[in-house]
């Protein structure tokens, strides 16, 4: 009992002073927590977009529900970035605040200026929450980058099926005239459309520009624009064109075709697509060590130092893989990430993966993933 007194004696004082309601918590996430007012914010600011697009919101405890399973999803989501690793380098996150900014049309500084000055809202409070979802978009893609394995045959097979003939055909951008003629045209009227085509193809014959001529006799839609069609498929012109853009150069003009509607003029502008590049790939298997809140970043690299050092000694690289690498696409093959081309890795990586020599173990490097070492096995 006398270990309670003191408080005892202050419940008169309890009684009678004013009420201040607390930031209680919601929900308790692993070792994170959703505060009410965090729950608030949110749904306020949901509000305020539903609002502005005129559009009806859910019942108030619909909406409460849905927007503490969306704060629990995110805790549970940033809990792992964390846990990996992942940080948001400040010239990353200025940029795409920057990027935010630009497409409201002002300077980061005039945005900032804007938040901070508009109630319940700040300029610090939008930074963090871009942070977290360029942390958690980041841990997506890790985990995707994790799951997703494909080799040379799924490629193979994808660019014989359907949709990949169709993602590689060539495209077109054509410039096209055309001179109406009308049903009901007759002998004189379809003659002076002739006499039009011959002037027209003396004037572009003469170096006059296409699309100006185009602007000054062409009849289509397309008149005001120089008679760019823009780019399209071979599939997605109309049949008379499809026939012949195949056997246009770059820059050439096709004789004049007749059809029931006029006579067309067509001129290959550019052409893309289905044209044979040469790259230059690299075979490489890795080995990656993740610092983690157990294991500091220096702890990390001498973990891999010395897996560096057994397989400079003998030790297998593929086994190491297997037993130590913290990628799981590439554990499982012995550290094998396939063939490589430029652009496919982070910088760093790729930078080591250029300048090792073949068949020969790299040194310690880190990427926004860990730590790396790697060999590279071929190229090709």
């Amino acid at each position: 009992m006398p270990r309670f007194l003191p408080l005892l004696l202050l419940l008169p004082a309890l009684a009678t002073a004013a009420v201040v309601p607390l930031n209680q918590i919601a929900v308790v996430v692993d070792d994170g927590i959703i505060l009410r007012s965090e729950i608030d914010k949110r749904v306020n600011d949901i509000t305020y977009q539903f609002s502005k697009r005129r559009t009806a919101l859910p019942p108030e405890d619909v909406l409460r529900k849905q927007v503490t399973e969306q704060l629990i999803i995110e805790t549970l989501q940033m809990n792992l970035a964390e846990r990996a690793g992942i940080r948001i380098e400040d010239s990353a996150l200025n940029s795409a605040l920057s990027e935010i900014a630009k497409e409201s049309g002002v300077s980061l500084a005039q945005f900032q200026q804007q938040l901070d000055a508009t109630p319940g809202s700040s300029y610090a409070e939008v930074r963090e929450q871009v942070k977290r979802e360029m942390m958690i978009n980041r841990l997506r893609q890790r985990r995707m980058q994790d799951r997703i394995r494909i080799t040379d045959q799924d490629v193979q097979n994808f660019l014989k099926s359907p949709a990949g003939l169709a993602e590689i055909a060539t495209e077109y951008r054509l410039g096209h005239i055309l001179i109406p003629i009308a049903d009901s045209s007759t002998p004189e009227d379809i003659a002076k459309a002739d006499a039009v085509m011959k002037k027209v193809q003396a004037e572009l014959a003469a170096g006059r520009d296409f699309a100006q001529v185009a602007a000054t006799y062409s009849g289509a839609e397309t008149a005001l624009k120089g008679g760019d069609l823009g780019w399209r498929k071979a599939a997605q012109l109309p049949s008379i064109f499809g026939d012949i853009v195949g056997q246009l150069e770059k820059g050439e003009v096709a004789s004049p075709l007749r059809t029931p509607g006029g006579l067309h003029l067509v001129k290959l502008l550019d052409r893309r697509g289905a044209d044979e590049v040469k790259v230059k790939q690299r075979q490489v298997r890795h080995i990656l060590i993740k610092p983690t809140e157990i294991l500091s970043i220096e702890e990390a690299r001498q973990k891999l130092e010395d897996i560096r050092s057994r397989i400079a000694a003998g030790a297998m690289f593929a086994d190491e893989a297997r037993i130590h690498s913290e990628d799981p696409g590439s554990a499982r093959q012995g550290g094998d990430l396939g063939w490589v081309s430029s652009g496919e890795m982070v910088p760093e990586f790729e930078r080591t993966m250029l300048t090792t020599p073949l068949q020969t173990l790299s040194g310690v490097f880190q990427s926004s993933y860990g730590w790396h070492i790697l060999e590279v096995q071929g190229e090709r």
